[in-house]
């Protein structure tokens, strides 16, 4: 396989598509910098909740109510959006929050105001959409355990009146820290939707979204939508440069990145986007495109021209797992077997150390694209297989592009 020296060049295989390390390299190792530092600052900034977990919610927008008891903090949502304003929003280890909403369509709106950061230990449960918005930073600790129809977590802000129009528009608020961590487990209902939005996006966790949508998305601006199944699009409208992140660009930045993944993603038969670099939506781009056989990357206009800028660094040390889901068919007329997601990560410089995999046993293999706007480094696992039906596509796109290892 020939080293990338453009990104016109790119490897792709119609059959087979299987990308494997001959031995595991070893584990990297990263000097202490601006993530571990930034966490510390976030964590640092938390307050020891006073009563039973979020403090002081006032409704902005739409209709409902709040009641606690205890321990337990209660939001009915009667209206198909609804926007609350808190003081503050933590969630102790034996604490739980429940959202009763409308429907698994239906989006709260819950913004923090206060001058700490938002510290989830405990449980989130909620049959819609729940968008947690916190501009100093927003934590998911190892305790964390969120089920809901889909969860949006953003250190960007946003505003509420925007927000009831339909705009999910996100934007960072100076002097503000907007870092956002899950190191706990975020669960979507099938379908659904998990996004982690802020200036820099971090996860150890376990995230699982079968046959929905996850982002991890850094940048200084970006916007969220809704398509008709409810499925989200994220695009980063502004970038956050690596330089601005405390130290100089470079594929061994490590957990300098904007966003890094060493955690598990699961979406099996879905589409997982990490992205730190300014770009269209991608997942409405990746609908369009088809499962992509003529080997096109995802940031490419109807033009033929890229829309990937500068931005600040990618690393996944962790597992993505778009394989087809066990519990779907392509076509429930024909039963035709399910076809595997897609995975696509963006950023100014990506290292691949991880296992991303698109497999399928009898349907079509799915799709991986790493996509840098200078280097792409891989030296992990990129596998996009199936027993019996077609191979998907891997594409490694950059100004350079290169293997840390040989490969079968």
């Amino acid at each position: 396989m020939p080293a990338f020296t453009s990104p016109s060049r790119f490897y792709s295989a119609s059959r087979k598509a299987h990308l494997k390390q001959q031995k595991k390299p070893a584990k990297p190792t990263f000097k202490p910098n601006y993530l571990t530092l930034a966490v510390s600052t976030v964590l640092g900034t938390f307050a020891v909740p006073s009563m039973a977990g979020p403090e002081g919610g006032v409704i902005r927008g739409g209709a409902g109510s709040i009641s606690q008891n205890g321990k337990n903090t209660t939001i009915n949502q009667t209206t198909d959006r609804m926007a609350i304003d808190w003081n503050s929003f933590d969630i102790a280890s034996d604490e739980r929050v429940q959202f009763i909403q409308p429907d698994s369509q239906s989006v709260s709106l819950n913004r923090v105001l206060s001058n700490n950061g938002t510290r989830i230990q405990g449980r989130i449960d909620a049959n819609g959409q729940v968008v947690l918005v916190n501009p100093n930073g927003v934590i998911f600790t190892e305790s964390a355990v969120i089920n809901a129809g889909g969860i949006l977590a953003s250190g960007l802000s946003i505003d509420p009146n925007e927000f009831m129009n339909g705009n999910l528009a996100f934007e960072r608020l100076e002097g503000t820290n907007g870092t956002v961590i899950n190191r706990g487990i975020l669960q979507a209902a099938t379908g659904g939707n998990v996004g982690l939005i802020g200036t820099q996006v971090e996860n150890s966790g376990l995230i699982e979204a079968e046959l929905g949508h996850v982002a991890l998305a850094a940048g200084n601006k970006a916007v969220v939508r809704f398509d008709e199944a409810g499925l989200i699009g994220v695009t980063v409208t502004e970038a956050i440069l690596q330089q601005e992140l405390g130290e100089a660009a470079g594929v061994n930045a490590g957990a300098n990145a904007g966003v890094s993944n060493s955690g598990t993603i699961n979406a099996q038969g879905g589409k997982v986007l990490l992205s730190a670099s300014a770009s269209r939506d991608i997942f409405t781009q990746a609908v369009n495109a088809g499962n992509l056989q003529q080997a096109t990357s995802v940031t490419v206009d109807a033009d033929g021209s890229f829309t990937l800028s500068a931005g600040s660094n990618v690393v996944n040390t962790g597992a993505i797992n778009v394989n087809s889901s066990a519990s779907a068919t392509e076509n429930i007329n024909t039963n035709a077997p399910a076809s595997a997601g897609q995975a696509v990560l963006l950023g100014e410089n990506i290292t691949q150390n991880g296992r991303i995999t698109a497999n399928s046993e009898q349907g079509t293999a799915g799709n991986i694209e790493l996509h840098s706007h200078s280097t792409t480094l891989i030296s992990g696992e990129l596998i996009a297989n199936s027993t019996q039906g077609d191979a998907g596509q891997i594409l490694a796109l950059g100004n350079q592009a290169s293997r840390g290892h040989p490969y079968l």
